[in-house]
């Protein structure tokens, strides 16, 4: 009966600290995926102003070309 209880005490242990584990885990994988996001947002606003510039540049150009 002792070891039953033991046995039962250990798993229950064992079962609190992985718990633990897995929610440490899941909050810096939360973290990982805004920091991601947040990149992303970054690429897509730099992207957005070359396109810009890359316009402005052809305009130039014609406009010189025109001359």
């Amino acid at each position: 009966m002792k070891k039953l209880i033991g046995s039962f005490l250990i798993m229950l242990v064992l079962g609190v600290i992985s718990c633990r584990d897995a929610k440490k885990e899941e909050k810096e994988v939360e973290t990982t995926i805004e920091e991601i996001e947040t990149i992303e947002k970054e690429v897509d606003s730099i992207d957005a102003a070359i396109d810009q510039e890359a316009k402005e540049l052809e305009d130039a150009l014609k406009e010189l070309d025109s001359i």
